[in-house]
């Protein structure tokens, strides 16, 4: 029985010592190849050419700017397209002060021509100047017209 009991215990060491080894070996394999491919990728092959690591962070800042100019484009053209909206919407309500028919045709104009005139500044000038050159109505006459003979 001791015998049995000194032979099993030498096998479960020799066992021990051989799977010891196994993962020893396999360790520094692993820990060789993976030194091997990150040097690989950090470094570059020759002086011409950029490691991949390089290649990879300039490709990941190209695409940062450019998402980047997106976001300010699109925030610069909101702060633009509602300036406009505000200058020309100014201009069309001192269009409509001008005349009281700009005014009335301004309040039956429907929202979506509006909208386009609102987008047209020079429209809004020109109507402006239509406007002015036709004053209140009155076309530049301050005595009623006379009135026409009745025959009888």
């Amino acid at each position: 029985m001791l015998i049995n009991a000194l032979v099993l215990s030498g096998c479960m060491s020799l066992v021990l010592l051989c799977f010891g080894l196994i993962i020893r070996y396999w360790y520094h394999r692993i820990r060789n190849d993976l030194t091997i491919t990150l040097h690989q990728f950090i470094e570059s092959p020759d002086k011409e050419t950029p490691s991949p690591l390089a290649v990879l962070s300039d490709q990941i800042a190209l695409l940062l700017a450019a998402r980047l100019m997106q976001q300010i484009k699109a925030m610069l053209a909101g702060v633009e397209s509602g300036a406009s909206k505000g200058e020309t919407a100014e201009a069309l309500a001192a269009a409509s002060d001008g005349s009281p028919w700009l005014g009335l045709i301004a309040g039956m104009i429907p929202k979506r021509i509006r909208n386009g005139l609102m987008r047209n500044p020079q429209m809004i000038g020109a109507l402006s100047k239509l406007g002015q050159r036709s004053g209140s109505g009155d076309n530049g006459h301050s005595e009623a017209p006379p009135a026409r003979k009745h025959r009888d």
